[in-house]
């Protein structure tokens, strides 16, 4: 069918002047009035303005109609079309103000298949079209003018066109083909309105039509609510068994598809959108894991910086956050007080690293240019592929990259040897091989280490500034990448301020260690200081331990309090009455979040001389330094001189009290002051151009738990399911789901808390 050159907008007048005048001036506005006519039929309107009104408006293509008598909603509606005789009409009410380009993307609509009757458009107020919340009133978002709101529709529509049941008649397009196939509005039953729609479109549908949303235009309708009097709603009772009797299954149909709202992703869509395209800046930053509560792996230096980085940059910018989360890439995206989540699938981590991914380097491309990233931050790779380094150089977005550890330099993270020593400033291959054959992961015939290295410093090298929390991360990140060393600037972190409670010494001496204690961050010597110190020495661990023995270990003057949150550091030190803590890693970090922790609660350190923490503890004079190759004996002889609170004690407790400990918003400033140059020096990010609406709303209904089709885009479905299956199989296979069936089928008394010891077993050696 050939789309008409013009068509003809019928509005039915009675009273509402003052809607009438601002509805016309919006269709003068917007309307090629060259090419379409405007039918104005006055019912017999007693508000004596109408007339005149409509008679001065009369020119070439806009007609003044005037109803001898009243004909009630339909009638007039019937008279225009038949005024109109072979044309196209749109029906509009006169309280509507129309925007640009309305009347091309309905006919559009219309005319992308020969079997739409009718089109309705999105509205503020049109029931099955309403956004952003269906079937409701809703107001035009704040901070968007209409006409700035129909322009977002218009940018971010999916163009589904999705069928609904029936048309609303605040703007209802029909194809004159149809009005000659099943003839005009039924005006003799549905005088006075209510019904004569639906019944429109049900005899429509039966002739083998279908009706269509327009889900790329949006006309305001300011029509309200108001009053139903009991003679309304009686003649509403009425019209709706005229419809249940003529229409039983249709009319079902249409209270089906209020309940289950089949197409929810417009909404969805609209809703995304107008709080994300705000006027802000968009800044992506690519984690390994999670941050928020519920995801796997949420709990880790790099994460709560990334957390709280978070929370104090949208003040000022949207921040995404893209995470793994198992098998899915989490996309979460942060406004000033807004959060909306997506998900993408992504499979399990591989036993190997995977540098470059043709099918991560199609996502990022894809998540930077449908939310239109302005600049990229990234913290961390692993089990992320490095793409999201070439993603962004192509697009010409600035790069920044925080180095929060050493995977870049080493698959092992934290530098230590297979012989357990520090291998920090060390570029031996075949201290490398060994290492990597101990891991038992990579065969030593192959230069692994140089491999890796090569690829990190190939991406890093992308970079327009790179970031390290202290001058030693940067002298070390500097021996093995000599050419990135200038573009490295140091900005230790901040940490979040808790409210510190006052407490009294005690009489002997209480000694902590926080966070949780693996093998690389001392928990042997921890074992060891604990188990030969006098017993007039009093040893808290605030944490996790992270081996059996100091696990185990069983002492009188020994108190586990287990994990703590953040904020509860500071009453657990009121509490038990620290005096001293002991941080003792024999690895090199690059930072250490548990000394800034100890300095906020204002209580001296005991730090073994490595990395970060060795260097800071120098600088602030907060503390005590022992050597990482006699770390127990020299940490004994310091408490041995400190257990009594002397002069030594009295002089660096003075200095930690005093010690001021930068916040999250001395290191937002830093931050803050590196991305708006970066921002405002950079232009011309090329963006693909590729409308990927649809693959946004995908993920945003993946992570909701919504239905997704199964063709959803920038998801391997195939793969997807293939995952599961294997996952099941795995499970039904497994000795454990053999022991629960078992036990299930046996008549004995508390099977189910057995049932829970064994999952609990099952779960606590498969995390090994």
């Amino acid at each position: 069918m050939n789309r008409p050159a013009g068509m003809d907008i019928i509005i039915p007048i009675y009273n509402a002047y003052d809607d009438l005048q601002i509805c016309v001036e919006s269709i003068l506005k917007h309307t090629d009035l060259s090419r379409h006519r405007l039918l104005l039929v006055n019912d017999a309107s007693p508000d004596e303005r109408i007339s005149p009104y409509i008679k001065s408006l009369e020119r070439e293509n806009i007609l003044a109609i005037e109803n001898e008598k009243n004909l009630g909603f339909s009638g007039s509606v019937n008279h225009g079309m038949t005024v109109s005789k072979d044309r196209d009409v749109l029906l509009l009410n006169s309280d509507t103000i129309v925007t640009a380009n309305w009347i091309e993307k309905i006919m559009e609509c219309a005319y992308s298949d020969p079997a739409i009757a009718t089109v309705t458009p999105l509205s503020n107020n049109a029931t099955l079209c309403s956004v952003p919340d269906f079937l409701m009133e809703n107001k035009i978002p704040e901070g968007y003018t209409l006409d700035q709101f129909a322009e977002l529709v218009e940018k971010v529509s999916m163009k589904l066109y999705p069928e609904i049941p029936v048309a609303h008649g605040f703007c209802m397009y029909i194809k004159r083909e149809v009005i000659d196939r099943i003839g005009l509005f039924d005006a003799e039953t549905f005088e006075r309105g209510y019904g004569e729609e639906n019944d429109f479109c049900y005899r429509a549908q039966q002739a083998g039509y279908y009706h269509a949303m327009c889900d790329d235009t949006y006309i305001c309708h300011t029509g309200t609510a108001s009053f139903i009097s009991d003679e309304k709603q009686k003649l509403i009772d009425a019209h709706e068994r005229v419809l249940n009797e003529r229409y039983p299954e249709q009319n079902y149909a249409v209270a089906l598809h209020c309940r289950s709202n089949p197409n929810e992703q417009i909404q969805d869509n609209v809703k995304i959108w107008t709080e994300l395209f705000n006027g802000r800046k968009n800044i992506l930053y690519l984690v390994q894991s999670d941050f928020r509560e519920g995801a796997d792996d949420n709990i880790g230096g790099t994460q709560l910086h990334v957390k709280d980085m978070t929370e104090v940059m949208r003040e000022k910018y949207n921040i995404f956050v893209a995470a793994r989360n198992r098998e899915y890439l989490d996309f979460t995206a942060y406004t000033k007080d807004k959060e909306f989540t997506f998900r993408f699938y992504i499979g399990k981590s591989p036993e190997y690293t995977e540098f470059r991914s043709k099918k991560f380097a199609e996502l990022y491309g894809k998540l930077l240019d449908a939310f239109r990233i302005d600049m990229v931050h990234i913290h961390h790779t692993k089990n992320l592929t490095l793409e999201m380094f070439y993603q962004a150089k192509q697009r010409n977005i600035p790069l920044m990259v925080t180095l929060h550890d050493y995977y870049t330099l080493c698959p092992q993270l934290i530098m230590i040897d297979s012989e357990g020593k520090l291998c920090t400033g060390s570029c031996d291959d075949d201290r490398c091989r060994k290492c990597q054959k101990k891991a038992g992961k990579v065969w030593e015939g192959i230069n692994y280490a140089s491999i890796w290295r090569k690829e990190h410093e190939q991406a890093l090298a992308n970079a327009d500034v790179i970031f390290t929390p202290s001058e030693n991360a940067k002298r070390v990140v500097g021996i093995y990448y000599p050419s990135i060393i200038e573009k490295i600037t140091v900005v230790p972190h901040g940490i979040r301020q808790f409210e510190l409670s006052e407490y009294s010494e005690s009489d002997g001496l209480n000694v902590a260690f926080i966070g949780g204690i693996s093998e690389v961050k001392g928990s042997y010597t921890c074992y060891q200081l604990i188990k030969n110190s006098p017993n007039d020495i009093n040893w808290h661990l605030f944490g996790i331990a992270g081996n059996s023995e100091l696990a185990m270990l069983e002492k009188k003057n020994y108190i586990k309090t287990g994990p703590y949150q953040r904020e509860e550091l500071p009453g657990l030190i009121s509490k038990y009455k620290i005096d001293v803590v002991c941080i003792l890693p024999l690895c090199s970090e690059t930072f250490c979040y548990t000394l800034s922790e100890a300095l906020m609660c204002k209580v001296p350190v005991i730090g073994t001389d490595v990395g970060a923490l060795g260097e800071r503890l120098k600088e602030y004079g907060c503390g005590w330094v022992v050597s990482a190759e006699n770390t127990f004996e020299e940490t004994m002889a310091v408490i041995s001189r400190i257990k009594y609170k002397g002069e030594e004690y009295r002089a660096i407790k003075e200095k930690a009290e005093n010690f001021y400990v930068r916040n999250l918003y001395d290191m937002k400033a830093d931050y803050e002051a590196v991305y708006d140059n970066m921002l405002s020096s950079v232009h011309n990010i090329k963006y693909t151009g590729a409308k990927l609406e649809k693959f946004a709303v995908d993920g945003y209904r993946l992570a909701a738990g919504k239905k997704i089709s199964m063709e959803a885009e920038g998801e391997n479905i195939q793969e997807h399911l293939e995952y599961l299956e294997s996952q099941l199989n795995a499970i039904t296979g497994s000795f454990t789901y053999k022991v629960v069936s078992k036990l299930e089928k046996l008549p004995i008394p508390g099977k189910r808390y057995i049932k829970k010891i064994v999952y609990k077993l099952y779960y606590l050696l498969k995390r090994k």
